[in-house]
């Protein structure tokens, strides 16, 4: 029903489709259980570590981004392994409520290298099975360099219903032409995986969350609290405005500077204030980070990140007044 906006007619009909897709790619015992990663063989795992379709992290709304890059897939594996491992990923995101109430942002990038080496091939089988899964596509960016890929992209559009069609926007240019069309959407630039060094898109980012679902769901310990929060499927990606955690560590970055100096400047009357003054200085700081565009995220093993829940948030605001002015 949230992935069709509680259209009851529309829910039923995807529910019927969405079970047949389970049924052709997983088997008849897929039926009664969630996919996980044991359902899925060593060449479909091979597939999933391409990284040409990932989850990377959530645009300006707070939307999972799904990030298509077609020029990361390899020859060697059948379309059945290719529409196995995108069920996958697309139910991964799922697990999030946010996100099954707020939808997703798909973004299908063929700039540069990206390109998809098989002219199309299997575009139908993906586009028919990625619209059955029941999951609210709030928005589709297409960011192509070249016309033939323009054009090809705007083909298989145009032939999609119309609600798709006027929720799809087109980005022609470079990779920092498309970013910027793109952030005007709400897309921040660290969507695209780009490895420091070379400027390039990598999937080192992509293998550490595969690793990590690979450690959730086959250890036979219990699974420790690293892996036990929502945050990995959905994998964040720090922006500047962000308060960073990094156990205990003084970070530089701008957010955590902004707030040091709102603390700084607050803690003398923060001191001397009465209980009702504190908390408002505390709600009043935590409302500056959020309305610059910042979050309060912790990192945990892996370089993963976690947006911390509003009662954590207020404990560490609440703390770093409290060292501020006994620093004085």
């Amino acid at each position: 029903l949230r992935g069709n906006r509680y259209d009851a007619r529309e829910a039923a009909d995807q529910m019927i489709k969405f079970f047949e897709l389970k049924h052709q790619l997983f088997g008849k015992g897929s039926l009664v259980k969630d996919i996980t990663i044991n359902d899925l063989d060593e060449d479909d795992i091979a597939c999933l570590k391409t990284g040409w379709i990932q989850l990377a992290g959530k645009d300006r709304s707070g939307r999972q981004i799904i990030l298509n890059l077609p020029g990361l897939r390899d020859d060697k594996f059948t379309l059945q392994n290719e529409l196995r491992m995108r069920y996958y990923v697309l139910m991964s995101a799922l697990e999030s409520e946010e996100t099954q109430i707020k939808g997703a942002v798909r973004i299908i990038y063929t700039v540069g290298d990206m390109k998809d080496k098989f002219g199309g091939s299997g575009y139908n089988e993906h586009a028919r099975s990625a619209a059955v899964i029941p999951n609210h596509i709030a928005a589709t960016h297409i960011c192509t360099d070249e016309i033939t890929e323009h054009l090809r992209h705007y083909k298989i559009i145009t032939a999609a219903s119309m609600k798709l069609r006027t929720r799809c926007r087109f980005h022609y240019g470079s990779q920092t032409e498309c970013l910027y069309q793109m952030s005007t959407y709400g897309i921040p630039q660290s969507c695209l995986p780009l490895e420091p060094s070379t400027n390039k898109i990598g999937t080192q980012r992509h293998l550490k969350w595969v690793e990590s679902r690979l450690k959730m769901q086959r250890s036979d310990s219990p699974v420790s609290s690293v892996f036990d929060t929502p945050f990995i499927a959905e994998l964040i990606s720090p922006t500047e405005n962000d308060v960073l955690i990094i156990g205990g560590h003084k970070s530089s970055n701008m957010g955590n500077q902004r707030l040091r100096v709102i603390v700084g400047e607050l803690s003398r009357a923060y001191e001397t204030g009465s209980k009702a003054t504190r908390k408002e200085f505390v709600g009043w700081a935590i409302h500056s980070v959020h309305d610059s565009g910042g979050r309060f995220l912790k990192q945990h093993a892996f370089g993963f990140w976690e947006e911390l829940p509003k009662d954590q948030i207020r404990k560490t605001v609440t703390q770093a007044f409290r060292n501020s002015y006994r620093r004085r």
